[in-house]
């Protein structure tokens, strides 16, 4: 039976009701909907992908005013009767299977237009993260820019298709690492490929005008002490250091074998450090964001990037003592973009939806 949502006064009434967008397996919608719906919130699951097999969509206009409309296979509701929306993910539109195959590219820039629209028409909830400034803040050329400019220190870098530029660079330093500027996820015979960081020579490069055709990130190699991921939820923040120099697969990048990670060190974040952060989301117009970080041999913080979407519940699986989902479930009911954690005597605890993250034990 499909639940009428009725309507909540925006930013002042609680409970509140929450749209995610999301995608199908997505365990961290999954989670934080059933702390929220624990806690008294109404909360909707909507996909971009189910639109417009699985879901329809209406904009209605008479005598001056507007309505929108949406039904899935869960909730009817419209843009009034949201208060927060959560930006977790978005897939892309899948064009239903019934449309013939030249048929197809006009449906689909038809289902983007309405999508597109549709999130004006919300532009009075709360959003973590608005689409806008979510996209903006996944330029990697302009996130070190920015970072660089709101004082983070960045390792030398190069981002280029330019063979003799790259040539030169990976010349000028010893040691040095590639990236892809977008986090490579291939889907293969049931399985998603991800292009994790790695070495990289001169003599590693490919021959011929395939180096040209995809511009990569070089950066500098760091000698590093220990890594750092920091979680923002607007002023509050819960921060781990990662003793990746220990992992068997995982030194240049943790999430290779971060199986192998049990538990994490918390820690504070310098005074310049976190204003650095913040003033950096604030340049991007983001509220929510993941900062990654190289600590040196030297204790020299070196940024390395954000991700405003990132997964963060794996601090509190690492860390008990940082009460992230508790903080996010506050951060959504509070619906300001300053937020700042108020502890409680008996918060929500990621260990009491664990089995939603690990179903088979």
């Amino acid at each position: 039976m499909k639940k009428k949502i009725s309507g909540a006064g925006k930013k002042t009434a609680t409970p509140r009701t929450v749209l995610i967008h999301t995608r199908q397996d997505d365990v961290h919608a999954t989670i934080v909907s059933s702390a929220l719906n624990k806690r008294g919130n109404k909360v909707i699951s909507w996909k971009d992908s189910d639109y417009s097999s699985r879901a329809v969509m209406s904009f209605y206009y008479s005598n001056g005013s507007t309505s929108v409309d949406y039904k899935n296979s869960d909730f009817e509701f419209t843009s009034d009767d949201i208060d927060v929306v959560w930006n977790r993910r978005r897939p892309s539109p899948v064009v239903p299977n019934i449309v013939a195959e030249k048929q197809r590219t006009f449906v689909r820039q038809e289902i983007k237009m309405c999508i597109s629209s549709s999130d004006y028409f919300l532009r009075d909830a709360f959003w973590i993260n608005r689409y806008d400034s979510a996209v903006y803040s996944e330029l990697k050329p302009l996130e070190l820019q920015l970072a660089q400019k709101n004082g983070l220190c960045v390792p030398p870098t190069l981002i280029s298709n330019d063979r003799k530029r790259i040539q030169q660079f990976l010349s000028e330093h010893e040691n040095c690492i590639y990236k892809s500027l977008t986090g490579l996820n291939e889907e293969k015979k049931g399985k998603t490929r991800i292009l994790f960081t790695a070495d990289i020579d001169k003599s590693m490069l490919p021959r011929g005008k395939i180096l040209q055709a995809a511009p990569g990130i070089f950066q500098k190699k760091i000698k590093k002490k220990y890594e750092v991921r920091a979680q923002f939820f607007g002023n509050y923040y819960a921060a781990i250091a990662i003793d990746s120099t220990g992992l068997k697969e995982g030194h240049l990048d943790w999430r290779i074998d971060q199986g192998s990670i049990k538990s994490c060190k918390p820690l504070l974040l310098p005074v310049e450090i976190y204003e650095s952060c913040r003033r950096l989301m604030q340049d991007f117009g983001i509220v929510s964001s993941a900062f990654d970080f190289i600590v040196d041999k030297d204790d020299n913080w070196v940024f390395l990037e954000i991700n405003e979407a990132g997964q963060f519940l794996f601090i509190e699986h690492w860390c008990p003592e940082l009460l992230v989902l508790d903080a996010f479930c506050q951060f959504i009911e509070g619906a300001d973009a300053n937020f700042q954690y108020v502890p409680v005597k008996t918060p929500m605890k990621f260990l009491d939806f664990k089995e939603l993250a690990f179903p088979d034990g």
